[in-house]
């Protein structure tokens, strides 16, 4: 917990630097398809959602520093008689390096720091939750107008992520309004 505070207010402070007057604000809200694997069986993917706020900061010319806070779904159906829906709920704060080809397009990759919030599942429970996961995440964002865009990503976090729940994946897409 002291680690995740300090990793704040060191970004808050780097936020907060006057050279930076080039960072760039926004919020964020979308849909992703979570999949995973269970030891024995199967999974069926599940439809969740992701929204918070997002925060690029420049580094070095066209290179930036994508982080944030984004709340996250990470839903899934272990195929059993009956299927049992799981569904994890993580506060994720990403860390990623991010190429910007112009102001309003760009590529990133890095991890989340996933900190699991409540759990859940139709029958039975979820034990063992790993928390924080730490998922990679790959993605690029556009903008189509002054002050809104798109995010698509690819994320995987392999290994186990609960009791018998283990690599999970997913694909997203987030619209975003920003205030740069």
């Amino acid at each position: 917990m002291k680690k995740l505070t300090l990793a704040l207010v060191a970004i808050l402070g780097f936020a907060a630097t006057p050279a930076m007057a080039d960072i760039d604000y926004g919020l964020e809200v979308g849909i992703r398809q979570q999949s995973g694997d269970v030891k024995s069986g199967s999974t069926d993917s599940q439809m969740g959602l992701q929204f918070g706020a997002t925060v690029h900061a420049p580094l070095s010319g066209p290179w930036h520093l994508r982080t944030g806070m984004l709340y996250t779904q990470r839903p899934l159906v272990v195929k059993a008689t009956p299927d049992n829906k799981v569904t994890m709920n993580y506060l994720d704060i990403p860390v990623a390096l991010m190429y910007k080809f112009e102001e309003g397009a760009g590529v990133y990759a890095g991890i989340s720091l996933a900190m699991n919030l409540d759990k859940k599942a139709d029958s039975g429970t979820v034990e063992d939750v790993k928390s924080p996961m730490t998922p990679f995440i790959l993605g690029a964002t556009f903008k189509f107008a002054e002050n809104l865009g798109a995010g698509i990503y690819y994320e995987t976090a392999s290994g186990e992520a609960a009791k018998n729940l283990e690599n999970y994946r997913a694909v997203g897409a987030n619209l975003m309004i920003t205030f740069d």
